[in-house]
């Protein structure tokens, strides 16, 4: 089922990112070329990430979420996504991992008819940079046991790189995870579900700006996530979230919904 785009939604938590978001919002503003908007979440960013947001809202259609705490991965894409008015809506990380140009590959699997799309470091074309061996050796192992243990057919099950089709929100909302397992458990529910999973190369850059949050506590909770989703009842699936007008902020700060790509622009 072809899909027609008018309006594309960007959900980016954020945990002390400030010297980071001013590039990924140009970056976006550069690579979708339809009516748009970036919603971050932040989790009480003690560097100020929150007040970058606001000031980036005055030349770009950025929403943003501004919560008290740092609640967790799973928890604000679950805030963001129910807030998202797109037609389809994204996931990316904050810290140029995940770069803005491979955005128009992960919409056309969606407009094309794909459920959801995932950025795949581990596919035909992906690939990789500057990881050290550690984190190679964590990724590998998670994603064999994921596909192992859950019977998942997806080559990368923990990119956090993805794109769904708006009447698919709820693969995301519908998670009970908080940390990076959050990742797995979506695509889990997309098998159960009957969603039509599609991965688009992507080349994943290892941060050069803060830090890594993921350490051994967060593998330690995807372990755990495992064994729950493997054990566990598959829930009923849930009616489709709504999306346009009545999908709003319930709190934070309030910017320009959506505008297009002229008008997001910076005067030069």
């Amino acid at each position: 089922m072809a899909r027609n785009l008018q309006l594309v939604s960007v959900v980016v938590p954020t945990y002390n990112e400030r010297d980071n978001l001013p590039a990924l919002v140009a970056g976006i503003d550069k690579h979708i070329t339809t009516d748009y908007e970036i919603i971050v979440v932040d989790d009480g960013s003690p560097d100020g990430t929150a007040d970058v947001a606001r000031e980036l809202a005055t030349e770009y259609p950025v929403r943003l979420l501004s919560r008290g705490a740092k609640l967790g991965l799973g928890s604000a894409y679950r805030a963001g996504f129910r807030l998202a008015r797109g037609d389809a809506v994204l996931e990316m990380d904050a810290d140029l991992s995940h770069d803005p140009r491979h955005i128009p590959g992960l919409l056309e699997a969606v407009e094309r008819g794909a459920s959801m799309a995932v950025g795949s470091r581990y596919v035909h074309g992906g690939a990789i940079r500057n990881w050290g061996p550690y984190r190679k050796v964590v990724s590998g192992v998670g994603n064999g046991l994921a596909r192992t243990i859950l019977g998942l057919g997806s080559k990368d099950c923990t990119s956090g790189f993805r794109c769904y089709a708006a009447d698919w929100k709820h693969l995301v909302t519908s998670t009970k995870s908080d940390g990076y397992a959050f990742q797995v458990e979506v695509l889990y529910l997309a098998k159960k579900w009957g969603a039509t999973v599609a991965e688009v190369p992507i080349i994943f850059e290892n941060r050069t700006v803060g830090k890594s949050k993921l350490g051994a506590s967060e593998f330690g909770k995807f372990l755990a996530t495992l064994g729950r989703l493997r054990v566990s009842s598959m829930p009923a699936m849930p009616p489709a979230l709504p999306t346009g007008p009545t999908a709003t902020l319930e709190a934070g700060v309030e910017a320009p919904a959506a505008q297009s790509q002229e008008a997001s622009a910076p005067s030069q």
